[in-house]
C-alpha cells in the first residue's frame, strides 16, 4: 500500500444531524460542490429522508423516524479508479458484520450491495464516487438500514431489525455510531491489507452463491450460478455451462 495514515480517521466524529433531506447523498454532494471544507468521515443523518437514491434509479422509502438513512465521506485516495469496487465490498462487509452482531440470522450480500437476512432485504447501499485521473478524490457511501419500521407497502422480501430482534425501541444515533464503528474497521483493513483480501471477504458473503437460482437476462428467465464478482463489479454467473460477466443493467436476481 501507499503510504498514506488514515489512523486518525474517526467516522461520524463530525455528524450533521438533518430533520427532513430528499436525499442524505445529494445533500453531501451539494455540500461538497459548493466547496465546503468538509474532514473525511463526516456523515449526514437525517430524521426524514423522502427521496432516497437506491440502485438502477430506484427510490429508498423509509418511514420518517423510524429508519437509519445516513452518507458518509470517505477520501480513498490509496485507492486506484480500476479498484474502486472494493470500496462498495468494504462497506457491504461492514454492514455484514455489524448486523451479525444483532442478528441470529443468515446475513448476506445480494450483489452488488444489498444486504439481506435470509431472504429478505434490510439494508441498501449506494456510493458514488468523485473520479480525479486515476484515483479517487471523494466518496459519499449512503447507507439505508431498516431499522423500528415493521409495516412496508412494497413487498414481503423485506425485514427490519425490529422484525427479527421483536423490539421497535432502537435508539437510531446509537445505531448509527455503532455502524460507523464497523465501517471504519474496515476501511482501515482496506488500507491495510489491499483490494484483494476485501474483494475475496466480499465473495464469501454472497447471495445465492453457488446456487441454480433463477435470474432475468435481457427479459428472458435463465438458471445460473453465482460464482464470483469480479473487480470490475461484474457478476460471474454459470449458465448453461459457460461462465458469463454482468454488469447491473444485464442481469437481476428472480426473488419472488
Amino acid at each position: 500500500m501507499q503510504n498514506n495514515n488514515i489512523s486518525g480517521l474517526i467516522i461520524g466524529q463530525n455528524t450533521i444531524y438533518l430533520d427532513k433531506v430528499a436525499s442524505t447523498n445529494d445533500y453531501l454532494r451539494e455540500l461538497l460542490s459548493n466547496f465546503k471544507p468538509l474532514a473525511e468521515g463526516t456523515a449526514i443523518l437525517a430524521e426524514d429522508q423522502y427521496q432516497g437514491k437506491g440502485q438502477r434509479g430506484r427510490l429508498w422509502v423509509s418511514e420518517p423516524g423510524k429508519n437509519l438513512t445516513t452518507s458518509i465521506l470517505l477520501k480513498p485516495h490509496f485507492l486506484s479508479v480500476e479498484h474502486q469496487f472494493a470500496l462498495s465490498a468494504t462497506i457491504a462487509i461492514a454492514t455484514v458484520n455489524w448486523l451479525k452482531s444483532k442478528v441470529n440470522q443468515q446475513v448476506t450480500v445480494k450483489w452488488p450491495n444489498d444486504i439481506y437476512v435470509d431472504s429478505r432485504k434490510i439494508t441498501g447501499i449506494l456510493i458514488e464516487n468523485k473520479l480525479k485521473g486515476s484515483k479517487i478524490e471523494a466518496s459519499i457511501v449512503g447507507i439505508g438500514v431498516n431499522i423500528n419500521q415493521v409495516n412496508f407497502d412494497t413487498a414481503i422480501t423485506i425485514t427490519s431489525l425490529a422484525s427479527l430482534t421483536n423490539r421497535q425501541d432502537y435508539v437510531i444515533k446509537d445505531v448509527a455510531y455503532d455502524l460507523f464503528q464497523y465501517i471504519q474497521q474496515e476501511y482501515q483493513t482496506l488500507f491495510d491489507k489491499g483490494w484483494q483480501y476485501q474483494l475475496n471477504h466480499y465473495n464469501e458473503l454472497l447471495f445465492w452463491k453457488g446456487q441454480e437460482k433463477p435470474f432475468f437476462i435481457a427479459g428472458e428467465k435463465k438458471m445460473g450460478v453465482i460464482q464470483k464478482v469480479s473487480i470490475d463489479g461484474k457478476l460471474n454467473v454459470l449458465i448453461d455451462k459457460t461462465l458469463q460477466e454482468f454488469n447491473i443493467k444485464e442481469i437481476t436476481h428472480d426473488i419472488t
